[in-house]
């Protein structure tokens, strides 16, 4: 091909780009981000957190679905010119999980200002998605959103409202409608920076797999295959056992009085993601009792995070503190040991000082980030 029929082709190119220019985004610059999830563990193993696009929370009752949708809800909002719409499609929005997630919410439209997020108490599907479309394709003041749905299981077509239950059928119809809205908002979603986040249910089924010792548990999401297709991550939080509280003395029983439940472990398996990783489980803290966005203990992470970075080595019961880190310690004004006996007290030695803590949240926060 010589010049002249070079030049001839990219002016065809640029005329047809010219000529349906609504109709791609090829002029539009694409916004990118990282959303904290609110665990430094799991931003580390998500390569720094969420980006804009749609990603799926699934699992089934009290996993944890909506309170880890919330946490990145609320840091998300802490990016400029952002708001948040949290569709209430169960009716489940206690006023504990209010105060717990740190979000501020409202319910007039007129108190819809950058920084909060509005509660949409709807669950027809149809309206669902097409708000979600006008809000990202009617947007003059370039305003960044992030959509929790929760959940697709509570959502109904509109055509099955009046119909008896024998004869509704929302599932598949939702599916289809969700498979339409991806297709159609999918690239307008993840370019133009808004995130949305669909929670949804799972349904367990055993699998008979004859080169297994055991039965096999799978899981089904519902909402369909699109929306899986679809999605940057998948997590699936798994159910809350015994074996995951967190007590004063993990050696010893519950006991009301002796012994105090502090906290559990969530679990979470990551099923999709944009990095390759897959199937494997990711595990954070969580305290109870806490308010305004600081339920997922990042201080009792933190010594996970020096094990991860090489900060500290375990040797029989003692914990030896590389120099390097106590150096870096010392230009910052903190004084630590070299060696410390066992995890519980050098977890105590560490919450007891909130400034070292502090330091030490930022200091991992920006390894991650760097990384990413």
């Amino acid at each position: 091909m010589n010049k002249t029929e070079e030049a001839g082709t990219k002016e065809a190119l640029k005329s047809f780009l010219k000529q349906n220019e609504e109709h791609h985004y090829n002029f539009e610059e694409e916004i990118d981000y990282k959303i904290s999830s609110g665990s430094l563990k799991v931003d580390f193993e998500l390569d720094g957190g969420f980006g804009p696009g749609l990603h799926r929370f699934t699992g089934m009752n009290e996993g944890g679905k909506s309170s880890e949708a919330l946490e990145v809800m609320k840091n998300f909002l802490k990016e400029p010119n952002s708001k948040g719409v949290y569709i209430k499609a169960e009716g489940r929005l206690s006023k504990e999980m209010k105060e717990r997630c740190g979000v501020s919410f409202v319910t007039s439209e007129d108190d819809w200002d950058n920084g909060s997020c509005f509660i949409f108490d709807c669950n027809i599907y149809e309206t669902v998605l097409d708000l979600m479309r006008v809000l990202v394709t009617k947007n003059p003041e370039s305003t960044r959103y992030c959509f929790i749905l929760d959940s697709l299981d509570g959502l109904i077509m509109k055509d099955d409202l009046n119909k008896g239950f024998e004869d509704a059928h929302k599932v598949a119809g939702g599916a289809l409608l969700g498979a339409k809205f991806m297709q159609k908002m999918s690239i307008a979603l993840a370019k133009r920076g808004h995130m949305a986040i669909f929670i949804s249910q799972v349904r367990a089924d055993i699998k008979l797999d004859p080169y297994s010792k055991a039965p096999v548990r799978q899981t089904t999401a519902t909402g369909g295959n699109a929306l899986l297709h679809f999605a940057n991550y998948i997590l699936e939080f798994e159910p809350r056992f015994k074996k995951d509280l967190i007590l004063e003395n993990q050696t010893q029983p519950v006991d009301q009085q002796k012994n105090k439940i502090l906290g559990h472990i969530a679990k979470i398996t990551v099923k999709k993601s944009p990095n390759e990783k897959t199937n494997y489980t990711l595990e954070y803290p969580i305290k109870y009792g806490r308010k305004n966005g600081t339920s997922i203990w990042v201080e009792k992470e933190i010594i996970d995070m020096l094990y991860l970075w090489g900060y500290i080595s375990k040797k029989g019961a003692w914990i030896s503190i590389e120099e390097d880190f106590i150096d870096m310690l010392k230009k910052n004004k903190f004084e630590f040991p070299e060696k410390v006996q066992g995890e519980p007290k050098l977890n105590a030695l560490l919450e007891s000082n909130q400034d070292l803590m502090n330091f030490l949240i930022k200091h991992f926060k920006k390894m991650i980030y760097q990384q990413s």
